[in-house]
Order: structure tokens, then C-alpha cells, then sequence
């Protein structure tokens, strides 16, 4: 009911602002007051107060969907006033203060909102502000008398950690650390040399990712470049028995006959730096809403190796390789996310050849999957 009421009471205090076609504004009826008093029907009064009487005339322009906005922030502030007044008889006050700025429509309003407690005498006994600058900071101010005595909290009250009672600043950089989850598959180029099937499952992606995310042109912009420092781990799992060898710097698939791979799989890690425009948008709460984004990575290979598992005279054997297998050392590509919200889609293309000119099959590679975000 108490909510009803207040949004009742919005109404009625933003339509004073308006001016009606044959009828007297705000200003007119306010005479030199520059205050609006409403008084709610559980014995709250909420205090609608601007600092001077070229503000009130100006108030007449406020946007009625801005007021409804600020002020529904502070719904629970009068909730916490149920009871109407204090045992002395003497009602809560809640004060709200804008501060428009005259041809500016763009700047966000100052919001002051005070709750005052008062002694038998009218003393001003406890005061709870809570102050928000532009759109960014919020601060809760609460200031305590007792007798001699000012006690002054800054910050969050009453162990409430409700978030709007934290300070938030706006960075146009941030960093965050994501996880990319995926497969590999292999695009031949047609050329004479065997390429093997792989097994989608074992042939699997992996990159740790610490980026760097740049929002260009202000804090409304959609656009944002990524790029930062990407560690990422490539499986490729060969089917159908076929083992990689390293015969006179030539590297080479071979399917072999005798022996009964469990497991035969090349393994390598490289370190990336992307560079990706993306465009985020924000849905109707604030929140992260749609972004699509798609750019370039050079990077370097780190290490690699190959092995094998099969079963010999009954016991399990494990055979790995430490070499170079002829691969690439500098590899570079394109990569590309889609997603919503905490929800990303990735997908990365080597442009590179897999191994070195002439001295292995020609092939790229081909990494997407879901991006984990943090």
C-alpha cells in the first residue's frame, strides 16, 4: 500500500513541475517557496526541495520518466518509516534535492535524499544522506547526536550491503581473466601428403586468457577494443591408428597395422595477443547485454610433443616425444566472439600453416567453442 502511495505521491509532485495549458505553474503557485511538501497517508512527509526559484521555474521541464525513475530508488526508504512517527509523536522526514543543470539534458541529476529524526523539542537528532554524483557514485552519510556528542558513519549502514549503498567508479579500461573451451579440426589445402581424421573429443582447446577490455569513446559507447595476453594449448587426437614421425626433418602421418593405438596425439602451446574490436550493448537494467566482436592474433609456439598409448606383451605402454615436429614457431590468424550477456561463442582460424614449408602436410587449424567469463 505504502508503495502505491508513493508513486501516487511522484506523480502528484511531478505534475506540479508541469505546466497546464490555461492554468498556473509550479512557480506561479509556489509564489517564493522552493519547497514542495507531501505528506503520505502513514504520516511521512516527503520533502521535494530545489535550492532557489530559477530551479523551480527550470523544474517545470523535468522529465516525469527521470523523476519516476530517481525516486523509485528510494521506496524502501519509506518503508523503513512504517509506523508513521516516533514514539514522541514526531514524524520522519524524507527530503530529495535536484539539482538540475539549466541546457545541459545530458548531465545526470545530483539526488540528495535525507531521513531526519527529531527529539520532543524539534531537534534534529539523527540524519541518514544519501548522496549520488552523476550516475557513478553513491554515497551513505549517516550523522548521530547524542547530547555532545556528533557520531558521523561514511559508507555502507547498518551492515546493509545492498548495492546502492557502495561507490562505484567509472574506468574506461579494465582487465578481466576468461577461459575459451573448445575442439580443433584440420583444413587440408589439397595437397599430395596424408592428413588423418581427428577424434572431435580428445582433439580438444584450451586458453587462458587475461585481456584488456578499453571502452573508446566514452561512457555510453558500444565500442570496445580487447587485446591482452592469451595461453593457449592445442590437442589434436588422430583417428583410426595413424601415429606423427619426424623422418629426415620431414614430418609425416603414418598409419600403422601391427599395433593397436589406444591413444596417438600431437600436443602444443603457444602464447597470443589479440587485437579485437567489439561491440557491447547494455540491456534496459544496466546490465551486459548483446556483443559481437572479430579481429586478428599473432602469437608464438612454446613447446610441443607427441604421444602414444598401447598395449604391449599385456602391460600398458606410454611413449612420448619432446621434438619440434616441424611445426611453425610465429603463427598468426583471425578470431571472432559472439554472445550475450556472461555468454560467449568464440571462434579462432590459424592462417598459418600448421608445419613448416616442405617439410610437412599443409594444413590449418581451426579452434571454436564457449568462452567462460569472470
Amino acid at each position: 500500500m505504502k508503495r502505491i502511495l508513493l508513486v501516487m505521491a511522484i506523480c502528484m509532485a511531478a505534475a506540479t513541475g508541469v505546466s497546464a495549458k490555461g492554468g498556473l505553474t509550479v512557480a506561479k503557485r509556489a509564489g517564493n517557496q522552493d519547497t514542495i511538501v507531501v505528506k503520505m497517508a502513514n504520516g511521512a512527509k516527503m520533502i521535494l526541495q530545489l535550492k532557489n526559484m530559477k530551479q523551480l521555474e527550470a523544474f517545470q521541464n523535468y522529465s516525469l520518466d527521470s523523476l519516476m525513475r530517481e525516486l523509485n530508488n528510494y521506496v524502501k526508504q519509506v518503508d523503513k518509516m512504517e509506523g508513521a512517527t516516533e514514539k514522541d509523536g514526531n514524524p520522519k522526514q524524507m527530503t530529495v534535492t535536484f539539482n538540475t543543470k539549466e541546457g545541459d539534458t545530458d548531465e545526470a541529476e545530483e539526488v540528495n535524499v535525507t531521513i531526519q529524526e527529531t527529539d520532543a523539542k524539534g531537534k534534529v537528532t539523527k540524519e541518514h544522506h544519501q548522496i549520488k554524483v552523476g550516475r557513478n557514485i553513491k554515497i551513505d552519510v549517516e550523522i548521530e547526536e547524542d547530547g555532545d556528542t556528533t557520531k558521523v558513519n561514511i559508507g555502507d549502514q547498518d551492515g546493509d550491503s545492498d548495492d546502492d549503498n557502495h561507490i562505484e567508479i567509472y574506468k574506461a579500461t579494465r582487465f578481466n581473466f576468461d577461459i575459451d573451451l573448445g575442439l580443433n579440426t584440420f583444413i587440408d589445402k589439397e595437397n599430395a601428403s596424408f592428413v588423418p581424421d581427428l577424434k572431435p573429443m580428445g582433439s580438444r582447446y584450451v586458453s587462458l586468457n587475461s585481456h584488456m577490455i578499453s571502452q573508446i569513446g566514452g561512457q555510453k559507447s558500444p565500442f570496445y577494443l580487447v587485446s591482452g595476453v592469451e595461453f593457449a594449448f592445442n590437442n589434436y587426437m588422430f583417428d583410426k591408428n595413424v601415429i606423427i614421425q619426424d623422418n629426415d626433418d620431414v614430418t609425416e602421418f603414418t598409419k600403422v597395422a601391427d599395433i593397436n593405438y589406444e591413444k596417438s596425439k600431437l600436443a602444443t602451446s603457444s602464447i597470443n595477443i589479440p587485437l579485437m574490436p567489439m561491440l557491447k550493448f547494455k540491456r534496459a537494467n544496466g546490465k551486459d547485454g548483446f556483443h559481437i566482436g572479430a579481429g586478428g592474433f599473432a602469437g608464438y609456439r612454446l613447446g610441443s610433443h607427441s604421444k602414444v598409448k598401447y598395449e604391449q606383451e599385456g602391460n600398458s605402454t606410454k611413449d612420448k616425444d619432446h621434438g619440434s615436429f616441424n611445426l611453425s614457431d610465429f603463427q598468426y590468424g583471425a578470431t571472432g566472439v559472439i554472445g550475450y550477456n556472461n555468454f560467449s561463442l568464440f571462434v579462432k582460424y590459424n592462417m598459418n600453416d600448421l608445419f613448416k614449408e616442405e617439410r610437412g602436410p599443409q594444413v590449418n587449424v581451426i579452434s571454436f567453442g564457449f568462452r567462460l567469463l569472470n
